[in-house]
């Protein structure tokens, strides 16, 4: 003889089960969004990273992420994308936390005033590392760059080549961190690129891709006439330098200047805007960047025997001149506490 059980123990064995078959009914096709955005928040050992092409790229995050999912088992899929794409999947909260590169952008994203309706779309910006862009070549060099040129002469010497139709520059063109740091690179002489050579491709190529494509591009570019220049994060191009061999380096920075540092922020997206994301997870991730140990492990990440980032939480005012304040280090410095110990 069976025994019926009460209907308040079979919703609370079956409480999962029971909310989406009521937000299906209540929602029908509509409700399919709130049960993905349910279980989701259900499962907080994996969330969600949305990051920049040069960190996935150089294989910095198949370095970390396994160390990082070891320790806390939580997992993390990444979105391998521009900043742009980054941020705006901070913004619609289809990511719980972003890693990007572009510190106007990133202010933006934390600051209330910049978000929806007086409410940010990220909490506590975390300074994590960076490293620094360059611009490479082919050796015939023909806007004729010299090793000790600031950048104000290098982007004077790359646009008068391209006015007389000298060379090419291969320009990302896709909103990443790094097509607005050439954008802020032309706009110190005065210049709006993709207005100055707009339909003149052979002067100035937008090629919509990531890094990786952009570089390649820029070295299939072998007409003697106008051989092509791109800018890049030297981390992508540690990775890619012993493939790319007909490329150089032909300038970076010079003593004095800091105009080509390329720092990295970590930003939780903010759970009031967006209620299913795994802020807390998310926010273990990020003490996890920060912490001593996850520091090392960036400063110990080297390919082709170079060392691609450097870690710069709670120095970042003294290494790139870039604000930090006590309240950031004692934000993060509770997350921090289960990596203590660790060592690389």
């Amino acid at each position: 003889m069976s025994t019926r059980k009460p209907l308040k123990i079979i919703l609370s064995e079956h409480k999962t089960a029971v909310i989406i078959a009521l937000i299906i009914i209540a929602g029908g096709s509509v409700g399919t969004y709130f049960i993905i955005d349910y279980l989701n928040a259900q499962n907080p050992e994996k969330i969600t990273l949305a990051t920049t092409t040069s960190t996935y790229d150089s294989g910095l995050l198949d370095y970390l992420l396994p160390k990082f999912t070891e320790q806390t088992g939580i997992q993390i899929k990444v979105l391998s994308v521009g900043t742009g794409t980054a941020f705006q999947y901070g913004e619609d909260g289809n990511a719980d936390v972003i890693l990007v590169h572009s510190r106007s952008r990133e202010d933006d994203f934390v600051n209330a005033s910049r978000g929806e309706d007086g409410i940010p779309f990220g909490i506590h910006r975390a300074c994590i590392m960076y490293n620094d862009f360059i611009i490479v070549g082919h050796s015939s060099n023909p806007a004729i760059l010299l090793d000790d040129d600031n950048i104000t002469t290098v982007m004077t010497k790359l646009r008068d080549a391209m006015d007389t139709g000298n060379m090419t520059f291969f320009s990302r063109g896709d909103g990443s961190g790094t097509h607005s740091k050439e954008e802020e690179l032309w706009e110190m002489i005065g210049v709006v690129a993709a207005i100055r050579w707009t339909g003149q491709p052979d002067n100035y190529t937008e090629t919509g891709q990531g890094m990786a494509v952009t570089l390649q591009m820029t070295y299939e570019d072998v007409d003697p006439v106008h051989e092509g220049y791109t800018l890049v994060d030297r981390a992508t191009w540690l990775s890619f330098n012993d493939t790319y061999t007909s490329l150089n380096i032909l300038a970076e920075s010079v003593v004095g200047e800091d105009f080509l540092l390329n720092l990295y922020g970590a930003i939780p997206v903010n759970p009031v805007l967006h209620p299913h994301v795994k802020y807390l997870s998310a926010c273990r991730f990020v003490g996890f960047l920060t912490s001593p140990y996850g520091q090392a492990l960036i400063d110990s990440y080297t390919k082709n025997n170079a060392v691609l980032f450097h870690a710069n939480f709670g120095s970042c005012n003294i290494s790139t001149s870039c604000s930090t304040t006590d309240g950031e280090i004692a934000i993060w410095t509770p997350y921090q506490a289960e990596f203590a110990g660790l060592a690389v």
